[in-house]
């Protein structure tokens, strides 16, 4: 039976970082750790005992840990407490934007990915670490002659992750192994070493560098003023809205009331950057009507995130005001 794992607000507030709110972006990892110090990544961490023995390993570096489920944020900060880690942050989020975002041109030493999803079918090929735009990612964050590595189970995908990237392109293959000999092996890797089963590792270097765009904005994050306070029904009418522009999309999930005015909550995406946040709708007591982000969660302001805040205030100001 799973036991569920209990927040420890203390710990969090030590090791997780609410990215989002940090700006601007990338993010200054200098004034995060309070030290300048080589910078590594681990994508998808898991439990973090790789990523804990690791920064015990190198404390003289600084570590960061992307994974999604709050579940694994739990397990890990615990670790890192007992092992006394100062040099370890942990970020929540895709790690294929969130890479590419929240860390500068050559700003990265090592990334490290260990037995990710492989995506096989082909619909889901984007996923993969060797995707031409994870790839154009690798070739910005990381500095020159700075090292991606990928552990897997899956021998196929390590082959093709090794012929993508060393390809022609901006990186050179350092090694590749069957049963690579490692100073720390994972508990999937030891389970899956019991059953006979074989682990691949692709290491690649970086030798020519390339920055890659960016879909986070620069700007300030947009305030609008309304030129009145729309009916109830207008808000109402807005559930289910969808809006697009050309790589932008949102959708209005839903809308509540509040004391105040109202709440919207919605799912914008850039290309397949989806984020999920609300918007509040209120009328201040003298008069003005304003629509803006509500603080959480934050969403990084993406062009799709603009549109929805434009797109959504200029519907709102064609509606009759409230008597």
């Amino acid at each position: 039976m799973r036991i569920a794992m209990k927040p420890r607000p203390e710990l969090l507030e030590r090791y997780e970082l609410a990215a989002a709110e940090q700006g601007p972006f990338p993010i200054d990892w200098t004034a995060v750790f309070g030290r300048s110090a080589p910078l590594a990544v681990e994508i998808g961490y898991g439990g973090g005992e790789y990523l804990c023995w690791w920064a015990q390993q190198q404390p003289d570096w600084n570590f960061v840990g992307i994974e999604l489920p709050q579940d694994c944020v739990l397990r890990a900060v615990p670790q890192f407490a007992r092992a006394g880690l100062d040099n370890v942050r942990l970020l929540r989020g895709d790690a294929r934007y969130l890479l590419r975002e929240l860390f500068g041109t050559g700003s990265l030493e090592r990334v490290l990915m260990q037995f990710p999803m492989p995506w096989p079918k082909e619909k889901h090929a984007k996923h993969r670490v060797y995707s031409p735009e994870f790839a154009a990612t690798l070739a910005d964050v990381l500095r020159p002659g700075g090292e991606f590595e990928l552990v897997t189970d899956q021998a196929w995908y390590a082959a093709e992750t090794e012929a993508v990237l060393g390809a022609a392109g901006p990186f050179s293959i350092v090694s590749s192994e069957t049963g690579p000999v490692r100073a720390f092996h994972t508990r999937y890797e030891r389970k899956w070493e019991e059953l006979g089963r074989e682990t691949y590792r692709v290491v690649v270097r970086l030798e020519r560098p390339a920055v890659a765009p960016r879909r986070i904005l620069s700007e300030e994050m947009k305030v609008i003023r309304l030129p009145h306070a729309p009916q109830d029904a207008a808000v109402q009418a807005l559930t289910g809205r969808r809006g697009s522009q050309r790589d932008a999309v949102y959708e209005v999930k839903e809308v509540f009331r509040a004391e105040d005015g109202w709440f919207l909550y919605l799912v914008a995406s850039d290309d397949s950057f989806s984020q999920h946040y609300y918007m509040r709708l209120t009328e201040k007591q003298d008069g003005r009507v304003l629509l803006r982000m509500h603080g959480r969660p934050r969403p990084y302001y993406t062009p799709a995130v603009r549109f929805a805040l434009e797109d959504l205030a200029a519907e709102l100001g064609k509606a009759v005001p409230a008597s």
